[in-house]
């Protein structure tokens, strides 16, 4: 059964980082589409497939122009090209604004839906620590961006973080234009609020407001904060529904060996630290102040309050970390060769990972939540009929007099179509054939069953895709093997290795071993990550390797075996 990860190769050697960003719908009564970038180097290129589970596929570079298109009713008129001359990184979708914004130099520029590039803050060709309006700020070691999708946009700079207030004209555009004040009728005074009364670069604070009340711009500010070491990643959290931020939106931020935590909002916040502990690298999981990382290089958030964090080892390898939503740091994927970082959330699910010095962009197929600003919004009017969406909404018609046989699991009863069944399903065309016995039932049984991994099961037969929970990946997959369903067994066993852990790995090892051959790949790369996370495991998990030795003492053995044949790490 083949790992769902795969690497794609680039023409350039920098990868500034993957964005997705909203597309506006083409004509009325279509839904907008999701569109995914790549930054290579000083190209964006899409990379397409990204709302499925196979099919990536690298297309041509964008072109980037000056000027917007013209609107409707307006005359057409040639569009000069964006004269790039600086390198693409740190990207972030902006929902407030509708737009993309990354660094390019050392300037931020902005991307619309119709492709023209903007630079809104700062100078492409020249650097410098200037808070205040558009051009006139200036920037230095700028590498991460994160939005807070309300009108702000935060940028790191070294060991700080600068705060850009975007205009409050620009909530929902679609091209990226800075119009007069009083043509926006809009007064800048959320952003001119924002801004410290002691500036970096010593500009005064009277230049700054008149600057912005002459133009609706954005205007550049610097937070208090200064952090401990230089920031390695940037992301918003304004869910309020796990223990990291603060449920009135914070800033999480990592150093290369501490996740921190700085809420918004309150100017005499100090930072606290989430995961780790500056300036002790390691590798052990654990919760709060007992994890350690040794390097860290990027982090996002998913849709379930989750962040995943890039760690580079000092064997020149990689280490994707997930710190939960209630602050325990968990080793989910290990030993990816080469050195790779900026995370991102693709739409269907898949984490990836840009190459440091590497051609190449790694896609693992976590199964993650993606972020909810990455959804994109209801078509206006109705949506456009397709076979699976009619397949689903069948299905959750049910009962409703057009179904010919029922299937009961574990004291439910599912009505289905025999049919579609026996068209979609090897084991249900076996059973409801009209040689077998079942051919002509009109019920049938199905015992030592989960009914709601068969609710999950059935979707997917009646539909072919299906979001798969966390708790029920395994009962999935193992039910999904026994109905001959080898697809689906693949998305549900990439989500139970996503899920291993220390505290989890010994009774995953246990129920992969008395599986069928189906899932003796993933039974040896449990193995292989129970070898490698030991003594994580011994430490964490003690009762749990105790069910292992007294349950399986072969399995156990093997795996006591393996310890003596693992390379020592250098330090």
């Amino acid at each position: 059964m083949p790992i769902l990860s795969c690497t794609i190769a680039v023409e350039t050697l920098y990868n500034g980082g993957v964005v997705s960003r909203i597309l506006p719908a083409a004509r009325r009564g279509e839904g907008a589409t999701t569109q995914t970038l790549l930054l290579c180097g000083r190209q964006l290129r899409p990379l397409a497939g990204t709302d499925a589970h196979s099919g990536l596929e690298l297309e041509p570079p964008l072109q980037l122009y000056a000027d917007p298109a013209a609107r409707d009713g307006e005359p057409a008129a040639a569009r000069p090209p964006y004269l790039r001359t600086g390198e693409f990184w740190g990207p972030v979708w902006d929902p407030f604004s509708s737009a993309v914004y990354a660094v390019e130099g050392n300037a931020v520029v902005r991307l619309s839906s119709d492709n023209t590039m903007t630079v809104v803050a700062g100078k492409v060709e020249q650097s410098g620590s200037a808070d205040g309006p558009g051009r006139a700020a200036c920037f230095i070691l700028t590498a991460y961006l994160t939005s807070d999708g309300a009108g702000s946009l935060y940028v790191t700079s070294g060991s700080r973080i600068r705060k850009l207030q975007l205009p409050g004209g620009w909530a929902g555009q679609e091209a990226p234009q800075l119009v007069p004040q009083a043509a926006a009728g809009v007064a800048p005074a959320a952003a001119l609020a924002a801004v410290p009364s002691d500036p970096v670069g010593g500009e005064a604070r009277d230049n700054r407001v008149a600057a912005a009340a002459a133009e609706d711009e954005v205007v550049v500010s610097t937070l208090p904060l200064e952090a401990a070491g230089p920031i390695r990643g940037l992301a918003f959290d304004g869910s309020g529904s796990n223990n990291i931020g603060t449920g009135r939106g914070s800033l999480l931020f990592s150093t290369a060996t501490a996740l921190y935590c700085l809420p918004l909002g309150d100017p005499a916040a100090a930072p606290s630290v989430v995961v780790g502990a500056q300036g002790e690298p390691g590798t052990a999981d654990g919760r709060g102040a007992d994890a350690r990382f040794t390097s860290a290089f990027g982090i996002v958030m998913d849709g379930d309050g989750c962040v995943y964090m890039a760690d580079w080892m000092d064997n020149e390898t990689t280490s994707v970390r997930r710190v939960t939503a209630n602050g325990v740091a968990i080793t989910i994927v290990a030993g990816l060769e080469g050195c790779w970082g900026r995370p991102a959330i693709l739409p269907n699910g898949c984490l990836t990972l840009c190459g440091s010095r590497r051609s190449a962009v790694h896609v693992l197929g976590l199964g993650l939540k993606p972020p909810g600003c990455h959804t994109a919004p209801p078509p206006i009017g109705p949506l456009p009929r397709t076979l699976p969406g009619d397949l689903g909404a069948l299905l959750g018609r049910q009962p409703d007099g057009t179904t010919d046989v029922a299937i009961v699991v574990g004291g439910r009863t599912f009505h289905v179509h025999r049919a579609l069944l026996s068209a979609r399903c090897d084991y249900f065309q076996q059973r409801l054939g009209g040689s077998f016995t079942d051919g002509s039932a009109q019920q049938l049984d199905l015992p030592d069953a989960d009914p709601e991994a068969f609710e999950v099961v059935l979707l997917f037969v009646y539909t072919g895709t299906v979001n798969i929970p966390v708790a029920l990946a395994a009962g999935v997959a193992e039910l999904a093997d026994r109905l001959l369903l080898p697809e689906l067994c693949e998305q549900a066993v990439a989500l139970v290795e996503a899920s291993v852990s220390a505290c989890t790995v010994a009774g995953l090892l246990l129920w992969a071993e008395a599986r069928s051959p189906a899932f003796a790949e993933l039974l040896s790369r449990l193995k292989g990550w129970y070898v490698e996370n030991h003594e994580a495991v011994v430490r964490e998990a003690k009762e749990e390797v105790g069910l292992l030795m007294a349950r399986n003492p072969q399995l156990f053995l093997e795996l006591m075996l393996e310890l003596p044949s693992k390379r020592p790490r250098t330090h």
